[in-house]
Formats: structure tokens, sequence, C-alpha cells
């Protein structure tokens, strides 16, 4: 399976081209569906690296995705500044889903 990255930062994303991994520059919030929806529905793609700043803008997709599919696993792609202020993304999720605090 192929690993993809939707990034609202250059830098993040040319660091995972030159390790192999397609990916795409969304730094308009209208640009985000179209690339999301045509990588969930190739199922070659196993894994989607997205930033957090895009996740936060469409939780409710992702959500969705995340709680009704198997595949693809979509995960946060932090990036210098976000790693600093992150939370664990982990447990987060686990409490979206199931209610259940880590």
């Amino acid at each position: 399976m192929k690993q993809y990255v939707i990034s609202d930062n250059l830098d993040s994303l040319t660091g995972m081209r030159l390790a192999g991994i397609d990916g795409v520059l969304v730094q308009e919030a209208k640009d985000f569906r179209p690339n999301f929806d045509a990588v969930i529905k190739d199922k070659d793609y196993g894994i989607v690296m997205i930033s957090p700043a895009l996740i936060e803008a469409n939780q409710e997709i992702i959500d969705e995705v995340r709680f009704n599919q198997a595949t693809p696993l979509i995960v946060e792609l932090q990036g210098p500044k976000d790693f600093q202020t992150a939370e664990n993304q982990i447990a987060k999720t686990i409490r979206q889903a199931i209610g259940i605090s880590i």
C-alpha cells in the first residue's frame, strides 16, 4: 500500500516527497475536499497523512472516513511548529470514537 500527504506546509510536503511519498500542497480551504476525496477513492493508498490545521478545518469529513472505513489510515503529519504544541492525537481520536479517556 502507498502513502499520501495532504499538507498546508511546503517544507513538510517537500520532506515527504524526498522520502518517496506522493502528496499535494493545499493552501486554500476549497482545495482540500477534492484532493481528499480522490485519495480516499483510490484503494492503493493505505495511509493518508494530513497536516493538523487541515484536519481541524475538516474534522467532520475526516472523522466520517476514520470511523466508517478500515482503510486508509488517516494520521496527522506535524510540521516543525505543530510538534511543539501537539496533544496526544491517538488518545483524542479514541476518546471521540468510544468516549473513553486514556
